[in-house]
């Protein structure tokens, strides 16, 4: 029997392992045209950390104080800068790191859920076939650092959960406070962990278990704090300032909902059919919390994360302008929630062999043309952001690469200059009042630079705004755009 047990944990760990490369080799083949998928918000994040590196503090290359987002990515991009590696090229490896990491985690905690080998496998496999993996390992995104320190605290306090350590202890206060430092949702993480362990006998008495979640709770947020303080200290604001957000607590259930439809639901099925398999996968998990005692810790706190993660969310987003909720926020759940469902649907009953393969199969088989369609396109097209076709192509980023630029800068596409540049440069908006201001500015200055990317056209340029103020002279003619010379009038 221990031999055959031996067996089946080397089977499954070559399985698992066989899914990690698989996922490796897609995201790695994703990159190959321009690199990691570079967004806006990635080059605001690129340039705070390049500008610490240089000495200047954590500026955006719009000059802006980085505030919105916690430190952990641009330190991380500032100290690979320091040692004098390539920031992109190596983060495109530890994203890849991060991956492997992240389906490797949830297997185990597939495994701990379930005691199947099968569940672990399935759910490596599925995660190494989610697009919605790979499209936020192939671009410069703070989510592909997160995942694996979500999903190691929890597999931590678990560890925790059997047996107190100080070792343990103090390997689930890091991990909790770097997801602080990665996301602000990583407090829904710290959150939920507190709460677990309050019901947790493991943790003596409820006196003593209060007082070691305040210290858990204390010491694993204490580094935000600091955070905060700094962000108030340097403009007044403990996260940058958001707006009030026009989006109804409703709307923000809907997508939270609509998110979670769209990961349940085969791909070539109708979105309405993720609601069904939405409410079968919870009514499997409560059969599988009934019928397996010893799942019931773990299923608590996966649960427990779930809930105060989507409450959280929903709040801030029925609150505050954030990103609209959709597979990029909520991902932080996808692999806790793809572990609970296999571990569920196989861990329940003494599910045959042969049928638990055959389930396996055929949810692959439903995702892999997808996932493939998506690689392929990222190969042909880019990653995302800036490092696509449409940007690297256009005849203004061309003619950039080529000509000098005198400060100040303007641009619809400043975060764009700083990558190709590593020069600063102010965002133009369309319009005349924004134009005028830019000729303006730029003659107190004594002269400047103005690029304009346009697609077929659009948007419009404002050159009489320019001209009422400023010599404007072409430094190169490009078609869909512009890239002019402001100088100041005689």
């Amino acid at each position: 029997m221990e031999r055959a047990d031996s067996r089946k944990s080397w089977a499954s760990g070559a399985a698992v392992g066989l899914a990690i490369v698989l996922a490796l080799t897609l995201s790695w083949r994703a990159t190959g045209l321009y690199g990691l998928g570079v967004d806006g918000d990635a080059a605001w994040t690129l340039s705070a950390g390049s500008s610490l590196a240089q000495g200047g503090g954590l500026v955006t290359c719009l000059g802006e104080v980085f505030s919105l987002w916690p430190p952990l990515y641009p330190l991380s991009m500032a100290a690979l800068e320091t040692v004098g590696l390539d920031v992109l090229g190596s983060l495109r490896v530890l994203q890849l790191i991060a991956l492997a990491l992240s389906i490797a985690l949830a297997a185990r905690l597939a495994w701990n859920l379930s005691g199947s080998h099968v569940a672990a496998v399935a759910t490596a496999g599925s995660l190494a076939l989610s697009t919605r993996m790979h499209e936020y390992t192939v671009q410069v995104v703070s989510e592909s650092f997160f995942q694996p320190l979500v999903l190691g605290s929890l597999l931590v306090a678990l560890a925790l959960a059997e047996r107190f350590t100080r070792g343990r202890f103090v390997a689930l206060v890091v991990l909790s406070a770097l997801a602080c430092l990665q996301r602000y949702l990583g407090v829904a993480l710290v959150a939920s962990i507190a709460l677990f362990f309050v019901v947790s006998p493991s943790w003596g008495s409820f006196v003593s278990r209060l007082k070691r979640v305040a210290a858990f709770g204390a010491l694993a947020l204490a580094p935000l704090a600091l955070w905060f303080l700094r962000n108030r200290l340097v403009e007044d604001k403990w996260t940058g300032g958001r707006d009030e957000t026009p989006v109804s607590l409703g709307e923000a259930l809907q997508a939270a909902w609509g998110t979670l439809v769209g990961w349940a639901g085969p791909a070539h099925l109708p979105a309405s059919v993720g609601g069904i398999f939405v409410v079968v996968g919870a009514l499997l998990l409560a059969g599988f919390t009934l019928r397996q005692p010893q799942a019931r810790r773990a299923v608590l706190l996966l649960v427990l994360f779930s809930a105060v993660y989507v409450t959280l969310l929903v709040g801030m987003a029925a609150n505050v302008v954030i990103d609209p909720i959709g597979d990029r926020l909520m991902l932080p759940l996808l692999p806790v929630l793809v572990a609970l469902v296999w571990s569920a649907l196989l861990g329940t009953w003494r599910t045959p062999t042969w049928l638990a393969g055959a389930l396996v199969a055929a949810f692959w088989l439903d995702a892999l043309p997808r996932t493939a369609e998506r690689i392929d396109f990222w190969r042909r097209e880019g990653a995302g952001g800036f490092h696509t076709r449409l940007w690297q192509e256009h005849p203004v980023t061309l003619a950039l690469r080529e000509v000098e630029l005198v400060q100040p800068i303007w641009s619809n596409g400043a975060e764009l200059v700083w990558l190709e540049r590593g020069e600063r440069a102010h965002f133009l908006r369309g319009g005349a009042k924004a134009w005028e201001r830019a000729a303006k500015e730029s003659a107190a200055a004594g002269g400047g630079t103005l690029l304009w990317f346009q697609d077929k056209g659009r948007p419009a340029a404002n050159l009489d705004a320019l001209e009422a103020h400023v010599q404007v002279r072409e430094l190169v003619k490009v078609p869909d755009g512009l890239l002019l010379r402001l100088q100041p009038r005689p």
